[in-house]
């Protein structure tokens, strides 16, 4: 580990940490494909029509988020909602994956950058610009990490399928919701981000650290692209939300 001007530029490769996440997974061995989701109340609507029971859950201090298991055409799925932010993100991914996970399809929501973006739209990420933390503790430092290729191209077929139309593209990861300053959403937009959001960089760089597969699906919903925010009731799009998760347990238990 070379020293450098800025800390979160020294990365260490070294996969061995003083804590484990194998530490916190309490012996609970889940299946390989895991669904992750942030739409709670999809999530609130299948445990009541399935009758679904947690297996294990994520804890922290101040939430709990359990763990389902379900079977989607006979193929043992998990579906779970993970922390908020990148290293929630990061964090949500390493204790998965000490309870065996090891494939992951995540869906979430994203602000607009791009002006002429329709609340709604969906959006499949082709790389996260790292504007976060916790990435630089999972990959040298660098501009960008990516999704698993295999992943991205089977919800493009997933979505051509089901005649969904959506954008390809990049996305802006950043950790300070309220600094996204018009300067910098000029800046990514211009070099191709389509949204901003949390997440996608921390869940990318550390399936990358981990040797897991990971991919995410975003809708756009408040738009940041214009000289004053527009929220445009982003939490109301139940439909699509819905069709989202469906789309990705479909997706993970096809592969």
């Amino acid at each position: 580990m070379k020293e450098q001007p800025f800390p979160i530029l020294e990365f260490d490769p070294d996969p061995d940490a003083v804590i484990s996440p194998a530490d916190w997974a309490g012996g609970a061995r889940l299946p390989r494909r895991c669904v992750l989701t942030f739409f709670r109340e999809i999530v609130e609507e299948k445990c009541a029509a399935q009758g679904l029971q947690p297996l294990a859950a994520l804890r922290s201090e101040i939430v709990t988020l359990p763990i389902y298991p379900l079977e989607v055409g006979g193929v043992p799925v998990c579906l779970a909602m993970p922390f908020a932010g990148s290293a929630g993100a990061a964090g949500a991914l390493d204790e998965l994956a000490a309870m065996g996970c090891g494939t992951f399809l995540i869906c979430g929501a994203a602000g607009a950058l791009q002006s002429g973006l329709t609340a709604g739209r969906l959006i499949l990420p082709t790389a996260a610009v790292r504007d976060e933390g916790a990435s630089y503790h999972y990959l040298p430092p660098g501009r960008e990490a990516l999704p698993d290729p295999e992943l991205v191209a089977a919800l493009e077929r997933a979505l051509a399928v089901h005649g969904l139309p959506f954008l390809k593209g990049k996305t802006w990861t950043t950790d300070a919701l309220y600094r996204e300053t018009r300067g910098k959403i000029a800046r990514r937009a211009a070099e191709g981000c389509l949204t901003v959001e949390m997440e996608a960089a921390g869940f990318f760089a550390a399936a990358a650290f981990r040797g897991l597969q990971a991919a995410q699906l975003l809708y756009a919903a408040d738009d940041v692209s214009g000289e004053a925010w527009a929220e445009r009731g982003w939490r109301s799009q139940h439909k699509v939300r819905r069709a989202m998760v469906d789309l990705c347990l479909e997706t993970i238990a096809a592969l």
